[in-house]
């Protein structure tokens, strides 16, 4: 099940929630994209897990503009124990893909 998110708002002070923890979606990822649809403006994006307590970085890289990030190595994780959210610094359109 493919999970799809658009973000067109700064998340940082309240990053949005991509996998929640304890629901009925697994933490078994095969690919996460994420891409930067502004045509000027790059983003700042910070994809993490966090338990309640600990924030555990997976990425922070800024995506320039029209770019597209592709992780798909070691993305698995105990989605009974993390909650994967994302937060970006930039009002340019993003979209996140999950699969």
């Amino acid at each position: 099940m493919a999970i799809y998110k658009n973000i067109s708002t700064d998340t940082t002070s309240d990053p949005v929630v991509l996998i929640k923890k304890g629901s009925s979606i697994s933490g078994s990822i095969k690919k996460i994209t994420i891409a930067n649809h502004d045509d000027s403006s790059s983003n700042l994006i910070n994809l993490f897990l966090t338990d309640g307590s600990n924030n555990f970085v997976i990425v922070e890289t800024t995506i320039p503009s029209r770019v597209t990030l592709v992780l798909e190595d070691n993305l698995r994780f105990d989605s009974s124990v993390y909650d994967l959210k994302i937060a970006t610094n930039s009002t340019a359109t993003t979209t996140v893909i999950i699969t």
